[in-house]
């Protein structure tokens, strides 16, 4: 039995001494763009990775909703196990007296949704919390590109059966935990985001932040500039639910269209004629290699 006893105490010391070697031996790298500046611990080539998708979310959403962040912003993604609390802990140069944005998960998603609420809260202020869980959310989605399909499906799907809705103003507030509710609540809150954007442009959506960092109540502030109360706003936003979650993500980064999307009457003609043409060079070209 002491022998056990002993054999747990010494493990342990060694565990304890083996996680604070880990931390000693953490090495910090850099990624610096523009006035961002990225800290990760697993090399060099993943710190400018996330660098990029870092300033790539801040270019889109900064431009999107009419906001800068007026200081240096600094982003530590922090390995498992890590304490963002701990000072101690902090790469050389950040500092606790200028928080950082923390990131806990080393995933470019998780990087663009930090920048994202960086963004949405200097455009608020003191008001940040007033911005709806919804609404951040979408506008991190936004900040990756177009919505994955599958969120777009199953809240598509909403439409098509009689005894299921869309989730309330107040059951927005509260993410779902299993992933078929969660694919819903996304698809919903995307497809809103879309239909503000399709309906009322990118410019009212910057005047909604403006509104709220002055105070205004989020709903309060889209009733003023979209015209809808809050108790309207699912029921408006069911109305036109088929047209924004099916068109493809709006205001986003170009995207190469369809080749028949640009085709036009000519294009037509000129294949048109071309098909007899080419039947007639193969019969001739064949005729000839058996002749």
């Amino acid at each position: 039995m002491l022998l056990l006893v002993a054999f747990c105490a010494g493990w342990l010391a060694c565990s304890f001494t083996s996680i604070g070697a880990q931390d000693e031996e953490r090495q910090w790298s850099s990624a610096k763009r523009g006035d961002l500046t990225l800290w990760h611990s697993q090399g060099q080539e993943r710190a400018d990775d996330l660098a990029d998708h870092a300033q790539g979310a801040y270019d889109l959403v900064s431009e999107l909703i009419d906001t800068e962040i007026s200081a240096s912003l600094t982003i530590v993604v922090w390995p498992p196990g890590a304490d963002p609390s701990d000072p101690e802990q902090l790469p050389d140069g950040v500092t606790a007296e200028i928080p950082p944005v923390n990131v806990l998960r080393s995933t470019s998603g998780d990087v663009r949704n930090a920048v994202t609420n960086a963004l949405i809260n200097a455009a608020t202020r003191q008001y940040a919390t007033e911005v709806p869980v919804w609404m951040r959310a979408a506008l991190g989605l936004w900040s990756q590109g177009p919505l994955p399909g599958f969120f777009l499906r199953r809240a598509g799907s909403v439409l098509y059966l009689d005894y299921e809705e869309f989730y309330t103003t107040e059951q927005l507030e509260v993410v779902p935990t299993t992933g078929q509710f969660q694919a819903k609540y996304f698809g919903q809150a995307g497809g809103m985001l879309a239909w503000l954007l399709q309906d009322w442009g990118p410019d009212a959506l910057a005047d909604l932040f403006r509104a709220v960092g002055e105070g205004v109540p989020f709903y309060d502030a889209v009733e003023e500039i979209c015209g809808i109360p809050e108790d309207e706003l699912i029921s408006k936003f069911t109305d036109n639910a088929e047209r924004a979650l099916l068109l493809n993500w709006p205001y986003i980064e170009s995207q190469d269209k369809p080749f028949y999307d640009q085709l036009n009457l000519n294009h037509v003609i000129m294949i048109a004629a071309a098909i007899p043409v080419a039947f007639l060079l193969f019969f001739v070209g064949k005729r000839m290699f058996y002749d």
